[in-house]
């Protein structure tokens, strides 16, 4: 969708991110993030859950590693994806926890009243579905 035939095919990337990703090099894995609203767009849910760990996971080495604001406004930009994904699939349980670390990364960020919301939302997702989250 809108590529080149030269560019790596979604399969290419998966296998590319996998490799970068065992070998702990999260630039590797960060240089395919470009290709995320293609995924999220074309992709299974389970290949989008996928993907935003990886590049999550990228972004948590890079900022422990530069300590670049870039890395720590993409963790929560990606967490907020991952919530939303995780509704979709019907994962609630694990939608719960994806919020409650989400709002752990925005009282990190100095953004406390977001994180309060968050941990709100995590209290009525954990109501509405019959397990306790906060």
């Amino acid at each position: 969708k809108g590529h080149k035939k030269t560019c790596a095919s979604l399969e290419d990337v998966a296998a590319n991110m996998n490799a970068a990703g065992a070998a702990e090099d999260w630039r590797g894995v960060l240089k395919w993030e470009g290709r995320m609203e293609e995924v999220m767009a074309t992709e299974t849910d389970h290949n989008c859950d996928f993907f935003l760990l990886a590049t999550l996971d990228a972004h948590r080495l890079g900022d422990s590693s530069t300590g670049s604001p870039h890395h720590v406004i993409s963790i929560l930009r990606l967490r907020e994806l991952r919530v939303e994904l995780l509704g979709k699939m019907g994962r609630f349980r694990d939608q719960g926890e994806a919020i409650c670390i989400a709002a752990s990364s925005l009282d990190q960020a100095g953004k406390v009243k977001e994180a309060y919301s968050y941990y709100t939302r995590a209290r009525e997702l954990g109501a509405a579905h019959g397990f306790f989250s906060v």
